[in-house]
């Protein structure tokens, strides 16, 4: 997929090409499009955001609805599908389509999806704990699993 401009996104650095590690033996825990919906519907100070395609506790930017350069409309419109780089629900990415941000936004986000992966359990011994990717000074999201479609 084509990025919006030379100096937005860089497929290198979309996380797709992540793998876990075979030598991990937790998991990133599985959500489901309803867990996403049911989750956002009720919640006012939280929100899941999809970001290519995993699971992002976005909860940072919409307590502080400064911290978005882009707004909080845009970001609580993250997960429709005329925002994403599919053209479909949860295709949002840092890296492709209309909304590619600026490579030091791939390359941050990319790097907490590595250290996500090689991380430890969330104490219940089955998935991935939680991490936090910080976009300094802008705020930070918490990876907490992958969608599952």
């Amino acid at each position: 997929m084509a990025v919006v401009s030379a100096d937005h996104g860089s497929e290198d650095l979309n996380p797709s090409h992540i793998s876990i590690s075979s030598k991990q033996t937790y998991t990133p825990r599985p959500f489901y499009p309803s867990d996403i919906h049911e989750h956002n519907k009720d919640e006012k100070n939280s929100f899941l955001g999809i970001i290519d395609g995993y699971v992002c506790d976005c909860s940072n930017f919409v307590n502080d609805k400064k911290m978005h350069p882009g707004g909080i409309k845009k970001l609580l419109s993250t997960n429709e599908a005329k925002i994403g780089a599919t053209g479909k629900d949860f295709g949002f990415s840092f890296t492709r389509g209309r909304n590619a941000h600026f490579p030091d936004t791939g390359k941050t986000f990319q790097e907490g999806v590595k250290a996500y992966l090689n991380g430890s359990h969330d104490g219940n011994k089955k998935y991935l704990a939680p991490q936090e990717v910080n976009f300094k000074p802008r705020g930070k999201v918490v990876i907490v699993g992958v969608l599952v479609l």
